[in-house]
Formats: C-alpha cells, structure tokens, sequence
C-alpha cells in the first residue's frame, strides 16, 4: 500500500475518489502543509496500491498512521473512510466526507446517483483513463484542469473492485454508532451526490455538521479551495 507524508500539525489522512489517486490532492496538500501533517493514501486497486480485501487495508493502513488522526474521504474515499471510522473509532479523531454519501446508489426513499451512470463511466475509463479524468477535474472545477504529476492509469481490477464498493457498501444504519465530530460537505451542482442528499440526511443525522458549497460540483477541495480549507480549519481546530 502507498501512503506519502508532507507538512506538519495536526495528522490529517485523505483517501481519494474512483478511478484517481493521491495525487489528486497534490494542490490542497501544498496549501495546508503548514496547518497539518497530511498524509495521502493510494486506496486499494489504485495508484500504486494492489487490490485487496477490505480487512488487510484496514491491518495495513492502521500500522502506517498516528495513534490519533483525523479522517476525510472524497466520493468513493468517503465510504472507506467512514468505514474505517466505524471499526476504528478510538483511532478517528474526526470524519470529513466530501461529496460522499453512507450509500451512492439511488433508491426509491434514498437519493444517489444512477447504477447506469456509473456503468457509463467504468467504461469510459476502461478505453481512456487518462482522457476521462482530465475531463472530469475540468467539468467538475469549471476551470481548466491544474498541472499535477501524471497519476497512475487504474488496471480494470482496480476499477471493478471501487465499482462494487459504490454499487453495494450501504453505511446508513451504522452512522448512528459514530460519537466524534463528522461533517459532511457538499456541491451545489454535484450530479454524482446530489444535494438532495444533505437534505435527507440532516433529517436522519441531525447530530452531525454539514457544508454545502454553493457554487461547486463534485470536486469542491479543487474547484473552491479557499472556502473548503476554511470549513476545514473549522471543523478541526
């Protein structure tokens, strides 16, 4: 498993979304490098991470962390960070999920995003990684996307494997278990977690802090990183 160190403060762990890397946090790392101790996680299946079960990420990962740490997942990141969380609690010292939701798929009492767009997408990456994700950050920042080292191409073991974690992890009853600070933080104009979501789950979660950014989409860490790195600093102090 890939994990990289930078900065100094407060340990501050990011898991990335489908179909990226750790490097996808190359621009905020540099911004916060000052206020913590970040460190970047290739998730199994991609970058430089094999795939593997769910337990020996979590044997894994926990031997290469602080004691202490606070958590934040991005899209997919989320479901992997709030599952580490729930199964090790006393470890998590706070849980930040951006644009990401307990389950993604949409159902009849839940919103989320379609099990065809997600198909789409999985094939889209299949016949040009490179490509795709490039036209992603662009649509997703609405700005050209920024210089970043060139990320590893995802295998399509790798993005099978994330594709299931979307398709079946379903975290909701388990979130009532959680007693440290949580936020979640939305996009406005996210079509892969819709805002709707935020309304729903401050109905079921009252107990736990939320953000919506209201000018961004799916990617709002890149797309308005002035505001998230306030939130940020906010909700760890």
């Amino acid at each position: 498993m890939k994990i990289n160190e930078s900065g100094t403060g407060y340990p501050l762990v990011l898991f990335h979304g489908w179909g990226f890397d750790q490097l996808i946090w190359e621009t905020l790392t540099q911004q916060i490098a000052g206020r913590f101790t970040v460190y970047v996680v290739d998730l199994p299946g991609f970058g430089q991470s094999p795939v593997m079960t769910w337990n020996r990420f979590k044997t894994q990962i926990l031997k290469q962390l602080p004691d202490r740490f606070a958590l934040a997942g991005w899209s997919l990141g989320g479901l992997y960070a709030t599952r580490l969380a729930l199964e090790s609690s006393p470890r998590v010292s706070h849980l930040i999920n951006i644009a990401s939701s307990p389950r993604f798929i949409k159902t009849d009492n839940w919103p989320g995003v379609e099990q065809r767009v997600l198909d789409t997408f999985f094939n889209e990456l299949q016949r040009d990684p490179g490509g795709v994700r490039t036209r992603f950050i662009e649509l997703q920042s609405q700005r050209q996307a920024p210089q970043t080292p060139a990320c590893f191409l995802p295998s399509v073991e790798g993005l099978k494997a994330g594709l299931d974690v979307l398709a079946n992890w379903d975290l909701r009853d388990k979130l009532h278990q959680l007693d440290i600070p949580v936020c979640y933080m939305f996009g406005r104009f996210d079509a892969i977690t819709p805002r709707t979501t935020l309304t729903t789950m401050k109905i079921l979660y009252p107990q736990f802090d939320y953000v919506l950014f209201p000018k961004a989409s799916h990617m709002p860490f890149m797309s308005h990183q002035d505001a998230f790195i306030s939130e940020l600093e906010r909700f760890i102090p």
